[in-house]
């Protein structure tokens, strides 16, 4: 009898120990906002660090495991809220693989897709599956394969404070979804004593597109107007560039430089108006940019059309 109660004890305490494992490797999946897999090994373990946010236009997801082995691996994920992707990067430490490994910086789709993707702003449901390779930044050739997906019931949102500038295409004909954007605004002293000030935008694209806007009066002065520009326009115009050169790793925004193609532009800027909404928590601008491109005279896009989303430097 006595033997049978130790047996029955061990077999009910080999059942407890293993639904402990499993419920612990369960929650870890569960408090975990990116569920992946590095080169084929579901990457799984205490969570150190797990933050979601959704913050002028973007999706910032960031998920850092430790293993039971003691490998360290932090995957930092950036959308667009249309589902473009940013940014990826992946940080692997206490491992023979570790480093930080980057999709290709402003064109991060070259080497990683996104699938699936759905984003219920209202009840802040973001789902999504991904797949796609990361580089070492100090060796290109070191190259690492992520696969897996996201299924969050509450992103985070917080309202954006800062001067924007947006441009998302919404004609698949061209594309352009815009990332980091800056604003400045300067008084030219050229002219002598017709001074006037120059209202300079200016846009990275997550594809490796730049694009500047520069007005002769500040937005809210152009409510309603047609403007017409193209290349001799010095007060108003539209300046569109590709990056052609090798693919950047680490994350920069440097010069516009000569592994940047420069393109001629021709077009009018309509439909301005103001408005308030979901990209900025005080009122701001938007409009259509409609334009050709050109390559050395020759039309290469024609009818591009272009929304944009911009602040006013005069009412903040």
């Amino acid at each position: 009898m006595k033997n049978r109660y130790l047996l029955l004890f061990a077999v009910f305490f080999l059942l407890f120990t293993a639904g402990c494992k499993k419920s612990e490797e369960s929650d870890s999946g569960a408090t975990m906002s990116i569920l992946f897999s590095d080169n084929n090994h579901a990457v799984r373990g205490k969570v150190n660090y797990d933050y979601n946010l959704d913050n002028c236009g973007q999706i910032n997801l960031i998920t850092a495991i430790k293993e039971a082995d003691g490998t360290y691996a932090e995957l930092k994920l950036t959308l667009l809220q249309n589902g473009a992707l940013a940014k990826v990067q992946y940080l692997k430490q206490n491992s023979p693989d570790e480093g930080q490994y980057f999709a290709p910086h402003l064109q991060a789709e070259q080497s990683f897709k996104v699938s699936d993707f759905n984003y219920d702003k209202a009840g802040g449901h973001l789902s999504f599956s991904f797949s796609g390779k990361v580089f070492k930044n100090d060796e290109p050739a070191s190259e690492r394969m992520l696969t897996g997906k996201v299924d969050l019931n509450a992103i985070q949102y917080t309202p954006c404070t800062a001067l924007i500038f947006d441009v998302m295409t919404v004609n698949p004909a061209f594309n352009f979804f815009s990332i980091p954007s800056s604003s400045q605004k300067s008084v030219n002293t050229t002219a002598g004593p017709d001074q006037y000030s120059d209202f300079f935008y200016s846009v990275y694209s997550n594809a490796g597109q730049f694009i500047s806007l520069k007005l002769e009066h500040d937005i809210s002065k152009l409510i309603g107007q047609e403007i017409a520009f193209d290349e001799s326009n010095q007060l108003t115009n539209v300046s569109y560039w590709e990056y052609t050169g090798p693919n950047m790793l680490a994350e920069s925004y440097g010069p516009i430089d000569r592994n940047w193609k420069k393109f001629q532009t021709k077009g009018k800027l309509v439909d301005i108006q103001k408005t308030v909404g979901e990209r900025h928590d005080k009122p701001y601008y938007k409009g259509l940019i409609l334009m050709d491109i050109l390559d050395e005279g020759k039309v290469v896009k024609a009818g591009v059309e272009l929304p944009f989303y911009v602040s006013s430097w005069d009412e903040e």
